[in-house]
C-alpha cells in the first residue's frame, strides 16, 4: 500500500506526529511519503492511503491543509483517508470538553468535505512557551500567564502533551482498516 501523510503545523509539533505515523506505516509494510502541505504534491493519484493533519490553534486548521483539502476533494473521496489533529484539547481532563473539539475538529471536517475517513486520530500538541507563537498567542500567554501557573501550567517550560504510543497504535489500526 503506498500512503501520503500530509501535514500541516504552525510552531512545529505535528511534524513529529506525522512524522511518527509515517515510521510506523513503514513498519507494517507501507511505501510511506510524508509532506508539509505547504509542499502538496501535484497529485494524489498514485496513493491508496491519504492521512491529512493538522496542529490546531483557535479551533481551525492551517490554512495549507485546508487548501489541500479543497484541491483534492474529489481524489479524496474515492481513496482511503484518515483525519488526524494535534493539539492541546486532547489531554483535558473533561470527556465532555474532548469529545465535543473532536467532533468540531475532526468529524465535522470531514463532512465538510464528504469525505469518510477510515480513521480519527485526535492528539495532543506541542507549545513552547520560550518562542513566539504570533502576536495573538503572545499576548494571550503573556496576560493569562498567572492563571495559568495557577491552573498547573509551567510556563517556563515545553508542554508537550504528544502520547507518542497512542499515535502508534492509531497508525497501526489505520493500516488495518485501509486494507
Amino acid at each position: 500500500m503506498k500512503a501520503l501523510v500530509i501535514y500541516g503545523t504552525r510552531w512545529g509539533g505535528t511534524v513529529d506526529v506525522a512524522k511518527k505515523i509515517g515510521d510506523t506505516l513503514k513498519t507494517e509494510g507501507c511505501t510511506v511519503d510524508v509532506i508539509d502541505a505547504k509542499q502538496s504534491p501535484q497529485t494524489i493519484d498514485s496513493y491508496d492511503l491519504v492521512i491529512v493533519g493538522s496542529g490546531m490553534r483557535a479551533d481551525k486548521w492551517t490554512n495549507e491543509t485546508i487548501e489541500f483539502l479543497k484541491e483534492n476533494v474529489v481524489a479524496l473521496r474515492s481513496k482511503k483517508t484518515a483525519l488526524f489533529v494535534s493539539c492541546q484539547m486532547a489531554d483535558r481532563s473533561e470527556q465532555e470538553v474532548k469529545d465535543k473539539a473532536k467532533k468540531l475538529y475532526l468529524e465535522k471536517m470531514a463532512e465538510q468535505y464528504g469525505l469518510k475517513p477510515v480513521a480519527f486520530g485526535f492528539f495532543g500538541g506541542y507549545l513552547d512557551f520560550n518562542k513566539s507563537h504570533g502576536l495573538i498567542v503572545d499576548v494571550m500567554v503573556r496576560v493569562n500567564r498567572r492563571s495559568l501557573r495557577k491552573n498547573g501550567l509551567d510556563t517556563t517550560k515545553l508542554l508537550d502533551t504528544r502520547n507518542w504510543a497512542a499515535i502508534e497504535v492509531w497508525a497501526r489500526e489505520i493500516v488495518k482498516a485501509a486494507v
